[in-house]
C-alpha cells in the first residue's frame, strides 16, 4: 500500500443488519498493518512501513460525527518494519514492536496526541533454531498487563516473552521513564515455537499466547508480573507456521484463534471459568490468509481480515455457544492487513 493510496479506511457498521458503508479513507501512510485507539476512540495510532525505506508511528484524529480521519503527525520508529502498536495504561506513551529491527520504540506524546521526537529504543539480540524465520530477534507484540504494572513483549525470533516492570515514576514527555529495563524478566518458551501474540482474559488472571511456528496456544495464570504455564494445546495440527491472531470474548467464555497457510480459519474454544484452560468446540473456515480479526463491542459479530482473498469477512457470533456463522456480507478491498471496531 503506497502513501498516495487510502491505507486506513473507516467504515460504518450496522449492528442490526451487518451492512457496511464506506465514509472515508486516509492517505499518507505506507502499509499500515496495525493500529490502536485511545480510550475515547478519538485518537488512532497506526504503524507504517515503506518497504524498508521508512518506518513510522502515526497519530490520527477521528471525528465520530462525520466519520472523517486526519493525520496529526508521524515519527520514525528507528526500527525496521513495525508490526504492533499500543498505548501505555495512562495513555502518555505509544509503543511499537519492530519486527525486522528487533526492537521496541517508546514515544511520548503531547496533550493533543502528537507523537514527540523524544523516544526510547530497546534493542534485542539472539536467534532461534528455525534458520529461515529465526535468524535474529523479531519483536511481534507489545501489550500491557491488566494491572498496568508490566509490559509484555513477544519475540518470535528468540522464542522469548519479556516482562518489563513499569518505572517507579513515569513522567509524561519522558519516554525513558516508562520502563525499568534493569528488572526485565525473560521467559524462555519452547525452542522453535515462535511466540506471536498474547492476550488476557477479562478477569486479568489468565493469559493466552499463540505461537506462529509451532502451531500451539499456551495458557498461563497471571499474578503480579508472574506467568505460570497451565496448558499447551495444538492449534494447527499441520504445523504450517501460520498461527496468527488471538482474542478472548468480552464475557470471558470463549477464545478465538486464526490460522492460515493450510485449512485457513478461526478455531473456537470454550474457557474453563475457574482454571482458564481451553477446549476446542468449533472451527470456522474463512477466506485465504486470516491475518487478523476483531470482535464487535456487543459481541454479536466477528470480522476477519482475509488478506489473500482481498476481503474482510463478517461473521455473526452466537454469544451463548460462541460459534460463528458467515453473513456473506464481505468488505472488498485489496490485501487488507488489520481490522478494529471503534
Amino acid at each position: 500500500m503506497k502513501p498516495d493510496e487510502e491505507g486506513v479506511r473507516m467504515y460504518r457498521f450496522d449492528g442490526q443488519t451487518a451492512d457496511v458503508d464506506y465514509p472515508c479513507g486516509l492517505r499518507g501512510i505506507s502499509n499500515p498493518a496495525f493500529l490502536t485507539s485511545d480510550s475515547t476512540g478519538n485518537r488512532i495510532y497506526a504503524i507504517g512501513d515503506d518497504e524498508g525505506k521508512s518506518s513510522t508511528a502515526n497519530a490520527l484524529l477521528f471525528d465520530k460525527e462525520s466519520g472523517l480521519l486526519s493525520l496529526l503527525n508521524s515519527q520514525s520508529t528507528d526500527g525496521e518494519l513495525p508490526i504492533y502498536i499500543t498505548l501505555s495504561p495512562k495513555e502518555y506513551f505509544v509503543l511499537t514492536a519492530n519486527y525486522k529491527g528487533g526492537s521496541i520504540t517508546v514515544f511520548s506524546q503531547d496533550k493533543k496526541g502528537k507523537l514527540q521526537r523524544d523516544t526510547k529504543i530497546i534493542r534485542f539480540a539472539g536467534n532461534g533454531p528455525n534458520k529461515k524465520r529465526q535468524e535474529q530477534s523479531h519483536l511481534h507484540c507489545v501489550t500491557f498487563t491488566p494491572d498496568g504494572k508490566f509490559l509484555l513483549a513477544t519475540d518470535l525470533g528468540t522464542d522469548c516473552i519479556y516482562l518489563f516492570p513499569i518505572g517507579k515514576r513515569p513522567e509524561a514527555g519522558k519516554a525513558h521513564s516508562l520502563l525499568d529495563e534493569s528488572r526485565v524478566v525473560r521467559i524462555q518458551m519452547d525452542s522453535g515455537s515462535g511466540p506471536r501474540h498474547i492476550c488476557f482474559h477479562p478477569n486479568g488472571r489468565f493469559a493466552y499466547l499463540i505461537s506462529e511456528l509451532s502451531g500451539k496456544i499456551t495458557v498461563f495464570s497471571y499474578n503480579e508480573g508472574k506467568l505460570e504455564r497451565l496448558q499447551t494445546i495444538v492449534c494447527d495440527p499441520f504445523v504450517a507456521e501460520g498461527n496468527a491472531d488471538i482474542h478472548v470474548s468480552s464475557d470471558g467464555k470463549f477464545l478465538y484463534a486464526s490460522k492460515h497457510l493450510k485449512e485457513d480459519g478461526i478455531i473456537v474454544y470454550s474457557i474453563d471459568s475457574q482454571k482458564g484452560t481451553l477446549v476446542q468446540i468449533g472451527f470456522q473456515p474463512t477466506g485465504l490468509y486470516p491475518r487478523s480479526f476483531a470482535i464487535s463491542p456487543d459481541g454479536c459479530y466477528l470480522a476477519v481480515v482475509c488478506r489473500d482473498a482481498n476481503c474482510i469477512q463478517i461473521f455473526e457470533r452466537n454469544r451463548n455457544t460462541g460459534l460463528l456463522k458467515n453473513t456473506g456480507k464481505n468488505i472488498r478491498l485489496e490485501r487488507p492487513a488489520f481490522v478494529k471496531f471503534l
